[in-house]
């Protein structure tokens, strides 16, 4: 095996895109500057280090347009220790989040927020990782990139047309739930991600660099067998990503889930940021990591059947899930103008 190297989320013309978030860096050069630049404030919460950008500072990468409070800091760092407490691996450092509120009208009026990780790949075209699932995972350290943050994280200020729900209190009718929003972000940072490129219609490429596949990538399957192929659409013919179904073959989860794949979400049309990277909604209308939430619901940690998931995906899960609080799959709360989540 050659020696792993991180990789950032390029296009094939080099333009710098995201993966877990495809259109956050799309949308960097279309970003007004904050009008006063404020002290970015650094606080460490079990694995993580989360550098809260205010209005109008920037990491290179992106500019902050409001300012953070220390309850919206405190539900950042619950949503941490919510996914730290029933993992058991041990980091390799501490990984580096930055976070940002910023207007997203101009990327969809639904959108309440999204996540982008740099990637660390293997080097050989077969395993790509998220660079802060990397170091959590898998225990290592593998230095820093250039921007100063393993993930990025980012919120819509008016939660989408909506308001939001911030501290321990459960949502009310119209509102957004600020933690259900962050934990599901978290775990795009951890893993729930896919390498798949619509444009170039394959897997595992992130600009002219062969990465490989992520383990997420690795659970996918479509309805004829087809499995993603690292450089490639799929194997042993081309997998069907634009149209249900796609599902999940991990053991695990299967086997949790009465021995049955697990719908993904892959609708047609495409939806960029969405697709292939979430949980079917339509299935699984209320666990973390489907692609929507409503207003009033409250999703605050994985289901059971998530958890499993985490499992196949090589994480070390404590308690074992079916000693966890299962999530009900059936509606929860008021479910009024669903706003979708990257």
């Amino acid at each position: 095996m050659r020696d792993g190297q991180i990789v950032g989320r390029t296009n094939r013309n080099g333009g710098l895109l995201s993966i877990a978030m495809y259109f956050l860096l799309v949308a960097v050069s279309f970003l007004a500057v904050g009008e006063a630049e404020a002290a970015t404030t650094v606080q460490a919460y079990g694995p993580f280090t989360v550098t809260f950008h205010n209005n109008g500072d920037t990491d290179g990468y992106i500019t902050g347009q409001q300012d953070w409070t220390a309850e919206q800091m405190a539900d950042v760092g619950a949503s941490i220790q919510m996914w730290s407490q029933y993992i058991d691996n041990t980091p390799g450092r501490q990984v580096a989040m930055h976070a940002f509120w910023r207007e997203l009208d101009s990327l969809g009026t639904n959108v309440l927020g999204g996540a982008a990780s740099y990637m660390y790949s293997d080097g050989g075209g077969t395993t790509v990782w998220a660079l802060g699932e990397y170091v959590w995972k898998e225990g290592v350290n593998p230095g820093t990139t250039g921007f100063g943050f393993d993930t990025v994280i980012d919120y819509d200020i008016t939660a989408a047309g909506l308001a939001w729900n911030f501290g321990t209190d459960a949502p009310g009718a119209g509102q957004i739930d600020f933690r259900s929003v962050v934990a599901h972000e978290i775990g795009h940072s951890l893993g729930f991600v896919s390498t798949y490129d619509l444009d170039y219609d394959d897997f595992g490429w992130f600009g002219s660099t062969f990465a490989g596949l992520t383990a997420w990538d690795k659970g996918l399957v479509d309805d004829q067998g087809n499995k993603p192929l690292s450089g490639g659409t799929g194997t042993p013919d081309d997998f069907n990503e634009v149209d249900d179904p796609v599902y999940w073959d991990g053991l695990n989860a299967v086997s949790y889930y009465g021995d049955s794949l697990v719908p993904i979400y892959a609708p047609d049309p495409w939806q960029q940021g969405s697709s292939l990277s979430h949980l079917d909604e339509a299935t699984f209308p209320t666990v973390l990591m489907s692609p929507s939430i409503a207003a009033a619901q409250a999703i605050r940690q994985p289901s059971n059947l998530e958890w499993m998931m985490m499992k196949d995906m090589g994480w070390d899960i404590v308690p074992e899930p079916g000693t966890l609080l299962l999530l009900a799959l059936g509606s929860i709360g008021v479910l009024l103008r669903r706003r979708r989540r990257r």
